[in-house]
């Protein structure tokens, strides 16, 4: 039987990936001014385009796919009690975790592989409990293969090939995806195909452009020597905190669902100083204000060579 997931609310996400490219948190400030991700000279349009929803837009976003998911469901046959997604939107408490990109964060708990109990004791958010885990536990475990297959859909079969990529498509993915597309993604402008291409280049600019950038290939450079100073080989930060994962993903679980601690501890050793030379080294570099120069530049320079385009998309999204 499949384990079932906690619902995830989706945004539109094709637009808020590429105008976020993938960079870690702040650091030194880059002349006069520390930049961050509101800069961004693309922002402009993103939000004029719907651009990322206000809480009370997403927590109504988030109920109506509740309801979508419902109705999907009973016409599958099966009954399904909408989530209370108001629990989603609770303000949390303070609870004196340190940010995520911080050399503090690093200090304490590395990349948050080895030390996730210790992660969870410090917050205080709740719990999430499925509101229809009671009904589904009166089901025989072929019921509930059916009942999340029409939930989830039916589960993709590997091949085995390596480095597989599925391609997502909502319409194989039950009640859930047919109520992310209804609600998320269906009439969003910039899934328009006219202006597909458009977004193909952008996508090309942030996956090609910018990482080719001399300015980016530099202070890789510069952060990988930085790294090696402190007897650490690795090609980017990436590569360093996906080393940590993989060795945790390496280490067998027991039956009762358990590591061997003495593994995590040392591996929680090698995360601790690989985070905290990953994040000091990312500082002393200025790695990541110079990842969003670059990606600043190359954001204006397709502004200029397509403004009309965005402004025709920005004028079609307003009739909608």
């Amino acid at each position: 039987m499949r384990t079932p997931l906690a619902p995830t609310v989706l945004a539109g996400c094709t637009v808020v990936v590429l105008l976020t490219a993938c960079t870690s948190g702040g650091n030194a400030p880059s002349g006069n001014k520390t930049l961050t991700y509101e800069d961004s000279p693309l922002s402009v349009y993103f939000e004029q385009l719907g651009g990322q929803p206000d809480e009370a837009e997403s927590q109504e976003q988030a109920r109506r796919a509740e309801e979508v998911t419902a109705a999907c469901m009973q016409e599958q046959g099966f009954e399904y009690r909408p989530q209370d997604v108001s629990a989603m939107f609770a303000e949390p408490a303070d609870d004196g975790m340190p940010d995520w990109d911080s050399l503090e964060f690093a200090e304490q708990y590395g990349y948050g592989a080895t030390t996730g109990e210790e992660m969870s004791q410090g917050q205080s958010a709740e719990e999430w409990v499925d509101p229809n885990a009671d009904y589904v536990a009166t089901m025989s475990e072929g019921e509930q293969q059916a009942y999340y297959a029409a939930l989830y859909g039916e589960p993709q079969e590997s091949t085995g090939e390596e480095e597989e990529v599925v391609e997502y498509d909502w319409t194989q993915a039950g009640c859930q995806g047919k109520a992310q597309h209804e609600v998320y993604e269906e009439g969003q402008v910039w899934g328009d195909p006219a202006y597909k291409d458009l977004m193909d280049e952008l996508s090309e600019i942030y996956n090609t452009d910018t990482a080719s950038d001399e300015r980016l290939v530099a202070v890789g450079k510069a952060w990988s020597q930085c790294m090696a100073d402190e007897g650490l080989d690795f090609e980017d930060p990436q590569a360093a905190q996906n080393s940590i994962y993989e060795a945790h993903g390496a280490i067998p679980f027991a039956e009762d669902g358990t590591q061997d601690a003495a593994a995590i501890a040392e591996l929680k050793e090698k995360e601790l100083t690989t985070a905290v030379a990953d994040r000091t080294c990312q500082i002393e570099t200025r790695y990541t204000q110079v990842q969003l120069e670059v990606q600043f530049d190359k954001e204006q320079e397709f502004i200029d060579a397509h403004k009309d385009e965005l402004e025709a998309m920005v004028a079609k999204a307003a009739d909608k």
